[in-house]
């Protein structure tokens, strides 16, 4: 009779499987919770806040787009350090410019690919380069600037010549990013410790967290104007997992909650191969009226498979590698016959109840600022009053109009 109401009760909140959620858990497992969901940071992430376990490292990168239509124009900008002293931005600059300037466009009498590097201010350096190997005048330009000490870089494409503009709307943004804490980020989009308070149309960001030396990692999705996926997040796991996993997952929860204050829906699976297991939690939110204030956002937590490399403490960060142009990032990886063997892939390192209490204690803490979007100005008013100068003049000229009444005609 006991088996029998245990069975039911499964039945009731799910799956069989789904009932493995509810094991007791270890005091080792209790433990590790602790240490992870009771000291945790905040994160500014776009319009919004986010906790992650204190330990986790963490990065992003946003596209903004100006106007919506075919003719719109975008910037993209990505965070690529914090701590970073002069010193250390013009090391990363001097590397940057040697690396892009050394390549020859084949295409173009073997002329440097670097067109120019203008130094605005010792903070603020902007990058023109041939974005591919060819005679057509198609540029990438990187404006690169150490607001305090974080170092960002936007960058943008022009096409046919029209580079002016370009770098107008480059320089324009550039003075609109401010170094900020997560409790006085105030309006505007947000890449953890930089805020960017330019008014523009729409904004697609990717954020990813992990611990150092890891196979857990978290990935975030902003998508402020993108509509609801027509299937609900319980209808595509279905499909993927037939699609993918022939149908071999175990469901360790699925439902509706809250994100960000909006509806949403979460799945948590995990999968097995002959040789590891790995676990995939999803959750994304769903509103009827896309906005900056109301954006789509899809957060990912998984484990297992791949394993992080141990990050060397003494070893400064690269700041140049990982967003060098394709043709002349050469010179880093090594040949492929003197590259190490693969590593063998592993099992989560967090169990499944432990995955699921940090998962829990992220998700809940995500929440949107109040008062992150600013209103945008109409373009048609006119907000600025007369100057002191033309006060004066037009108080003369209706002084005059009033005397000319009281002088008598001749």
């Amino acid at each position: 009779m006991r088996g029998l109401t245990i069975f039911l009760t499964c039945l009731l909140f799910g799956t069989v499987a789904a009932c493995t959620a509810f094991k007791q858990p270890s005091e080792q497992e209790k433990k590790t919770v602790h240490e992870l969901t009771s000291n945790m940071r905040t994160w500014a992430l776009g319009r919004g806040l986010i906790d992650v376990p204190a330990n986790w490292t963490g990065s992003g990168d946003v596209k903004l787009y100006y106007g919506l239509g075919a003719d719109h124009t975008s910037v993209e900008v990505r965070v690529l350090g914090e701590g970073v002293t002069q010193e250390r931005f013009d090391a990363a600059l001097r590397e940057r410019v040697g690396r892009i300037a050394a390549i020859k466009n084949s295409e173009m009498n073997d002329i440097p690919m670097l067109v120019s590097a203008r130094e605005e201010t010792p903070q603020n350096v902007l990058l023109q380069y041939y974005m591919r190997k060819t005679q057509r005048q198609t540029f990438v330009h990187e404006l690169h600037l150490l607001v305090d000490d974080v170092y960002v870089m936007l960058r943008a494409d022009s096409f046919k010549g029209k580079i002016g503009p370009v770098e107008n709307r480059l320089l324009k943004l550039s003075k609109e990013i401010f170094k900020v804490t997560p409790d006085n980020a105030g309006a505007g989009f947000a890449l953890g410790p930089v805020v960017i308070r330019s008014h523009h149309d729409q904004e697609i960001a990717t954020f990813n967290f992990r611990p150092p030396a890891s196979d857990v990692l978290l990935n975030i999705y902003i998508n402020a104007l993108s509509p609801d996926d027509e299937d609900r997040l319980q209808v595509r796991t279905q499909k993927d997992g037939k699609i993918f996993l022939a149908g071999d997952y175990e469901q360790l929860r699925i439902g509706q909650i809250l994100l960000a204050g909006m509806s949403a829906e979460e799945s948590l699976i995990g999968f097995s191969d002959d040789t590891h297991r790995q676990i995939l939690f999803v959750s994304e939110n769903y509103r009827n009226n896309p906005s900056l204030s109301r954006p789509a956002m899809s957060i990912r937590l998984s484990a297992g498979g791949k394993k992080r490399t141990a990050i060397d403490p003494d070893k400064p960060r690269d700041l140049v590698r990982w967003t060098l142009p394709e043709f002349a990032n050469k010179g880093y990886d090594l040949p492929l016959w003197q590259r190490p063997a693969r590593r063998a892939p592993v099992n989560p390192s967090l169990t499944d109840y432990e995955a699921m209490a940090v998962w829990d204690a992220i998700l809940k803490s995500v929440r949107l600022r109040p008062n992150a979007v600013a209103p945008k100005p109409d373009p048609w008013a006119n907000y600025r009053g007369p100057s002191a100068a033309e006060a004066a003049e037009s108080k003369r000229i209706l002084d005059e109009f009033i005397a000319s009444f009281e002088k008598p005609k001749p």
